[in-house]
């Protein structure tokens, strides 16, 4: 258990070759720790004026990202807790989604002022105009493993080509309330959602449509999803405190993870192998759990 936040825990992942997970909480602070021992590494990383909702490492693992309801997205140095540069400004509410482009050369931002932005790494530039055609808050966002596409969160599921900033395709439509959590499967064909609704769904964002009916079970609006490594398992976190697992090509519950968290869990991410899980939660802790073997995992 990562104890040391002073809040609740919004934001928690691995690094890209595991050694250290970062959270981000309600106590406007990101944290380091090591994801063996579970002590924190290295001091405090403060500067965020209110909520950070997210944290992000870049592909490399040098530099992490946070998002900030304080209307900023900050970059660190890994290796010293320094901030890089200057915050990132031009938002104009909280922001809530941040993701690396695979090369590691932009960053993605998504914010309640219903745009997504898109930055330089490492100057902190904007790169473009914002994207706007959300009329609802925007909770997440991530790049397609290629790097092409940026998807968004809010009124509907939205995809842009990251080269240009126009929309791709149609809104993927279904939930009836926002989206607020998206992610890519790993191969790209797929992607994930998480609603205020309660549901789960699992788009074929080629096709534009569902590629399974939704998921549902949690009875409380799913704040994160993460596909599995292998691509055949999904889970989300929920603020009914559950962590459940899917199976990617039917849909169905096939499990869920037994986390000990006590309030909503807010974010969850896997490591390299896919064999541990991170947790985030209301409670107050992060949690670096092993994550169970399901036959869809084999």
């Amino acid at each position: 258990m990562l104890t040391g936040h002073q809040e609740g825990v919004i934001g928690a992942v691995f690094h890209p070759d595991d050694h250290l997970v970062a959270t981000s909480g309600e106590d406007g602070t990101v944290r380091l720790w090591d994801a063996t021992t579970g002590e924190q590494v290295g001091r405090t990383l403060t500067g965020h004026t209110d909520t950070v909702w997210l944290v992000v490492f870049d592909p490399e693992g040098r530099l992490l990202a946070s998002a900030s309801e304080d209307r900023t997205a900050r970059i660190w140095d890994v290796s010293t807790g320094e901030q890089v540069g200057e915050p990132l400004t031009g938002h104009t509410a909280g922001v809530y989604g941040v993701a690396f482009h695979p090369d590691g050369g932009l960053l993605a931002t998504g914010s309640a002022d219903h745009t997504v932005r898109l930055w330089k790494v490492p100057g902190g530039e904007p790169v473009g105009e914002p994207l706007t055609e959300s009329t609802d808050e925007i909770d997440g966002v991530a790049f397609h493993p290629d790097g092409h596409l940026v998807a968004s969160t809010g009124d509907a599921v939205r995809l842009y080509d990251t080269a240009t900033g126009r929309p791709v395709g149609t809104p993927l439509v279904g939930h009836t309330k926002g989206a607020v959590s998206v992610a890519f499967s790993p191969d790209g064909r797929l992607l994930a959602s998480g609603s205020d609704d309660l549901t789960v769904r699992i788009w074929d964002h080629a096709a534009g449509g569902a590629a399974v009916e939704p998921l549902v079970g949690h009875t409380d609006a799913v704040d994160g999803v993460v596909f599995h490594p292998n691509g055949r398992l999904l889970v989300s976190a929920a603020e009914d405190c559950t962590v459940r697992v899917w199976d990617v090509a039917t849909g169905r519950q096939v499990g869920e993870v037994e986390t000990g968290h006590t309030a909503p869990v807010w974010n969850i991410a896997f490591d390299r192998s896919g064999e541990r899980i991170v947790t985030a939660s209301q409670d107050g802790t992060a949690r670096i759990l092993p994550f169970p073997a399901y036959p869809a995992a084999g």
